[in-house]
């Protein structure tokens, strides 16, 4: 995501139509939860369109994330952002469309109850859920999770014409009618063509994209001859043994390099380890054999090698030991199956 925020961003601060629209869908509730508490409900959304339209003017730097540097812009609007309401509606935002509305009813019906209610949930929804859960479990324990997700502002819901309000403000269209007269951005019309300031700029701003693609290219073109990494192979999701029955499980994000394997893991709930026991990446091959990608005592952003390759590579697991490096089968706590090549 972080990657593909970047490159992205450096589209968006150009004018890419399609770059200001994926962003504003992909933060829009996440600057407007986080800004609300500053601003009031009733600014939030106007608030919001004005920060966007900054970031589209504001030069972006390759290499930084976009979503640190957006929510610097808003501060500067709103005084002050509210980064667990950023970072829980951000979350929520990014459920499946199908089944976020009952994930929404579920939460907010009952302010009151407990985490425990996971289980009242339909089938078909409990991975939705749990992979929530997992994504906000540096918040704390299961009861905080549940009662961020239990608050209004975890689950904004953004005007559907935000981004047509960007594009206006940003200087990047008008909004019509369809009978030639012009709204504001506050209006419910539909993007229409750039004014006439706008198409005697366009050259110009064509220009400077186009220059800044050669720049782009050129970056990209050198990153690569320095041996730029490649693109990870895929992110697959850990599943509980429930050898610890508080781990609720995680995802590896997995790329074959030419120095072995690489596993960027993420599993918040695996309880902190230390003074002596630790956990431990294992891969098991279709030799037989199983080779230890390392060790660690908590399992939120820990980036695992393994000298082998992905033709090889059958299982990954992790397995709490004790210290004593007689762990086993029976001390795994997370497994997955790794897709064939």
């Amino acid at each position: 995501m972080i990657a593909d925020d970047t490159e992205l961003a450096g589209r968006f601060t150009t004018g890419d139509e399609d770059a200001v629209r994926t962003m504003v869908h992909r933060y829009g509730a996440a600057v407007v939860a986080a800004i609300t508490p500053s601003v009031g409900p009733e600014r939030a959304e106007s608030v919001a369109c004005d920060v966007f339209a900054e970031a589209q003017r504001t030069p972006f730097v390759p290499g930084d994330e976009f979503a640190p540097w957006l929510s610097g812009i808003a501060a500067g609007h709103a005084g002050a952002v509210d980064e667990r309401r950023w970072v829980v509606a951000k979350a929520t935002a990014s459920i499946d469309p199908a089944v976020r509305g009952a994930l929404r009813s579920h939460h907010l019906a009952d302010s009151a109850a407990d985490a425990e209610q996971v289980e009242q949930l339909p089938e078909d929804l409990v991975r939705h859920e749990l992979r929530l859960q997992r994504r906000l479990a540096h918040l704390g324990d299961s009861d905080d999770v549940w009662n961020a997700l239990s608050e209004r502002g975890a689950w904004v819901e953004v005007a559907p014409n935000l981004a047509d309000r960007v594009l206006v403000a940003a200087g990047l269209a008008t909004v019509g009618r369809g009978d030639g007269s012009v709204v504001d951005g506050d209006g419910d019309g539909i993007v229409a063509a750039p004014s006439r300031v706008g198409r005697s700029l366009r050259p110009v701003l064509l220009g400077i994209g186009g220059a800044m693609v050669v720049l782009f290219v050129a970056i990209i073109g050198l990153s690569a001859a320095s041996g730029n990494p490649a693109p990870p192979n895929f992110t697959v999701e850990l599943i509980p043994t429930g050898v610890l029955v508080e781990v609720e499980g995680g995802e590896i994000t997995v790329t074959e390099r030419g120095a072995g394997i690489e596993i960027e893991l993420e599993a918040f709930t695996l309880p902190r380890r230390s003074g002596g026991p630790f956990y431990e990446g294992r891969l098991l091959l279709a030799d037989g054999r199983e080779i230890s990608t390392g060790t660690f005592a908590q399992g939120d952003g820990v980036t695992l090698w393994g000298g082998a390759t992905l033709d090889d590579a059958l299982e990954f697991t992790i397995v709490a030991n004790d210290g004593d490096d007689a762990a086993s089968d029976a001390d795994v706590v997370l497994k997955a199956d790794l897709p064939r090549p």
